[in-house]
């Protein structure tokens, strides 16, 4: 595992070469012929750089700037910009320890365009703060140095912090009889740092917990001057106390190989008592670590991966090429937890032509796993093939240690978005839901139960709040004997989406919209693009996911629950966030990092969450966990902490790849995560960790 702050700029550095040979340099000239053809070169010139510096034309066309030297550095897009059209140049991704600022940065297009400046200054930052509660004086240091000290009211460091820095303020030496504890004192210096609080007290408490996840590993915790290094899983204290309404915070200097850790309960604020809750847990990647995923072949591409629990076992599908055709087929493994390995239950691979050697192998893709939770349980799968000219959605059964073929269950046409799968314990059986085309070319929200009995009304078109307007992207869920389905359709625009729910009892094919019908859908903004939807049983009650866009066109991850009346249908929001930044400001505190794909399971009676967010030019595989409270809903992380507390980045094997597609799921009592990610040589491998929590 990486551990950022050794190893971020000289990644990037690494990362950023391969960007600059792929792009290479653009010329500057002309094109022949008519005006309406020609078309210009927008670059200009970088000064003061010193560092890696990402800059973009248009929010679409990246290029990458490493001062190697004292000299200025002139640039030139790759992307030639047509005559007449507009140009717009913004800062990416700013250097570690500089901010750049760009002028001329915006215009329209009529000759080659040279004079965009963009001036790079060093920055550095004060840190200060308060202190309270003490009689007489304390002394303070930052990073282990620069001692200063102070008695109550406000303090400054003599020395300040370069931009990108870290900074952490402790107590050298406890004033007795008083203790000091410090609480905002640490992180990476972005402006001047004024909210370090310093309280002291008389009376004092302590902090104690468990480890979990460590296996072989040795994991080490920090705590103001005290350093604890846990070598067993089990319990731990520290002996370093926190003054009374004090704060405290517990970080990880550095990952352990192969894991990434927590700390659960590693930040409070105004203690009043001794905590013994602390949680320091690891995920343990379980994959074939440094080799690659559980990708049958490593040097082919794996993606779209599903997890679920099957017969007490954890089951993995993912979409796989064959060797032999290079067509897509379905590979399903088992991991064996007693042996910590995978073993695939798949023979080659599963599509239509595994089942019937007289059909011509089609790509096989969007697989779903779903179980048939019966006495006698049956595992079955979903994807979506090609046969004789049409997308199918397909879906074959696992018994007696072999995979059948089942059924193909499309209305009459072109199946389109990922099929899913919910057993409906009401009245045991099986459902599915796709994206399908009608007769006019509209896709339609078709469900059918797997034994190919449609719960749509089996006419012409679907579920579709208004069957005119195309929909994807379909979810089921069951609860109580109610069968609810979520899914993307266009708005009034036919453009913009809008997330739909609609509800069906067990005994009724009529579907009941549960929206607020409408435009609008359940949309946090009427005005903006949502989809990715997902939905969830948690706490008898319904819970839904799904990605929207904001006034500033950046995709948050939004979280509702239904109010479960029917007649009277309501969803409120329980994502953390505000009105415009949703599950963003749990790792961006601005919120300006885009969000996607977001998936939950529920595990140990919580609510879990996972979804992809930006960090420079890398996404990340986030966690968090819901405290269960609509009333005042909180959402923690629990995918990595650095030193600083909660991590920019979440459960990544290289911190500096683009994850996607994550899922979870749960099994014998541990929480799994799985995501393909881009091994080095540009591979994607299906990643899986554990974490016992």
């Amino acid at each position: 595992m990486f551990y950022f702050r050794n190893y971020h700029w000289k990644l990037i550095t690494l990362f950023i070469s391969s960007i600059l040979l792929f792009f290479g340099c653009a010329a500057e000239n002309t094109d022949s012929g008519s005006s309406s053809s020609t078309t210009y070169s927008i670059g200009g010139t970088v000064t003061g750089l010193s560092g890696v510096l990402v800059i973009q034309n248009n929010s679409a066309d990246y290029t990458v700037i490493e001062q190697t030297g004292a000299d200025d550095i002139s640039f030139t897009f790759q992307d030639r910009v047509s005559s007449g059209s507009a140009y717009s140049v913004s800062v990416k991704l700013q250097p570690n320890t500089q901010t750049c600022t760009v002028s001329d940065a915006s215009g329209t297009t009529s000759q080659n365009m040279s004079n965009i400046i963009i001036a790079c200054t060093s920055s550095s930052y004060s840190v200060s703060g308060t202190v309270s509660g003490l009689t007489g004086s304390v002394v303070l240091q930052n990073n282990g140095a620069d001692d200063l000290t102070v008695s109550n009211g406000s303090f400054s460091f003599t020395s300040k912090v370069s931009k990108g820095s870290a900074y952490n303020v402790t107590v050298k030496t406890q004033p007795s009889p008083f203790t000091c504890s410090a609480a905002s004192n640490r992180g990476l210096a972005s402006d001047n740092m004024s909210s370090v609080s310093i309280v002291c007290a008389v009376q004092a408490y302590f902090l104690s917990g468990t480890a979990s996840g460590l296996g072989s590993t040795t994991l080490g915790l920090q705590f103001d001057n005290e350093t604890k290094s846990l070598s067993d899983n089990g319990s731990f204290s520290f002996s370093t106390p926190v003054a009374e309404g004090g704060g405290y915070s517990i970080y990880i200097p550095s990952q352990p190989d192969n894991r990434t850790c927590s700390v659960i309960n590693g930040t409070r604020s105004n203690v009043s008592q001794d905590y013994t809750d602390l949680k320091a847990v690891c995920w343990e990647y379980i994959d074939n670590v440094t080799i690659g995923g559980i990708n049958d072949n490593v040097s082919q591409t794996g993606s779209s991966p599903q997890l679920v629990e099957f017969e007490s076992a954890l089951y993995s599908a993912w979409v796989e090429p064959s060797s032999s055709d290079n067509k897509t087929r379905i590979r399903v493994a088992k991991y064996l937890d007693n042996t910590s390995s995978w073993s695939f239950v798949d023979s080659s691979g599963i599509n239509n032509k595994s089942f019937d050697s007289s059909r011509t192998s089609q790509d096989a893709s969007q697989p779903v796993l779903f179980v048939e939770d019966k006495t006698s349980p049956s595992l079955f799968m979903a994807w979506v093939e090609e046969l004789a000219g049409t997308s199918y959605v397909s879906i074959a059964r696992y018994i007696n240690s072999s995979w059948n073929s089942y059924a193909l269950i499309n209305k009459d046409n072109q199946a389109l978005s990922s099929p899913h799968g919910v057993y409906h314990s009401y009245d045991s059986n099986l459902y599915v839901t796709w994206s399908e085309l009608d007769n006019v070319s509209i896709s339609q929200i078709r469900v059918s139960k797997v034994t190919g009995t449609f719960w749509d009304g089996n006419e012409a078109t679907g579920i579709n709040d208004n069957t005119s307007h195309h929909a994807t992207q379909p979810k089921l869920a069951s609860l109580s004997s109610n069968l609810y389905a979520i899914w993307r359709e266009n708005g009034s625009d036919n453009l913009t989406g809008k997330i739909r729910v609609k509800v069906s009892s067990a005994s009724s094919t009529s579907w009941t919209s549960i929206d607020g019908s409408g435009t609008s859908g359940i949309n946090k903004s009427t005005s903006y693009d949502a989809e990715a939807p997902e939905m969830i049983v948690f706490d008898s009650k319904i819970y839904a996911a799904w990605q929207e866009s904001n006034s500033d066109n950046i995709t948050q991850i939004r979280v509702a629950v239904f109010n479960g009346n029917i007649t009277s249908p309501s969803w409120s929001f329980v994502d953390n966030g505000d009105s415009t930044k949703g599950m963003n400001l749990i790792i961006d505190t601005d919120g300006n990092e885009n969000s996607t794909a977001p998936r939950m399971t529920v595990f140990n009676s919580s609510l879990y969450l996972t979804w992809l967010q930006e960090h420079g030019l890398s996404k990340q595989m986030r966690l968090a966990k819901y405290n269960g409270n609509d009333s005042s809903a909180e959402w923690t992380t629990v995918d990595r902490y650095d030193e600083f507390g909660v991590s920019r980045f979440g459960l990544n094997y290289n911190i500096l790849k683009v994850a996607s597609t994550p899922i979870l799921a749960s099994s014998n009592s541990k929480l799994y995560a799985a995501w393909a990610e881009p091994d080095s040589s540009g591979i994607n491998q299906i990643r899986v960790v554990e974490n016992p929590f």
